[in-house]
């Protein structure tokens, strides 16, 4: 039986540092927040993060993530296609 990763979340299509960037997972949204993010901090930036932690923890759903991971990328000004 294949198990399904409840992290995985509808895809999230952005532009980052001049690419074009597709986020399909909270692992993915977490690294890139930490890593590569235009903006050094703010309150949806880290209400994401939590969620992700949150994610990983078992607290709350993928779902969940990929909202407040839009928030911060509209804090950000980023332009993405949900």
């Amino acid at each position: 039986m294949e198990k399904t990763d409840i992290r995985k979340f509808d895809p999230v299509r952005l532009k980052l540092r001049g690419r074009n960037r597709v986020v399909r997972s909270v692992h993915d949204a977490y690294r890139m927040m930490v890593t590569e993010w235009p903006v050094a901090d703010g309150p949806a930036l880290y209400r994401a993060e939590v969620t992700c932690l949150d994610v990983f923890n078992g607290a709350v759903g993928a779902r969940e993530a990929r909202k407040k991971f839009i928030a911060a990328v509209n804090e950000a000004h980023l332009p993405y296609m949900d």
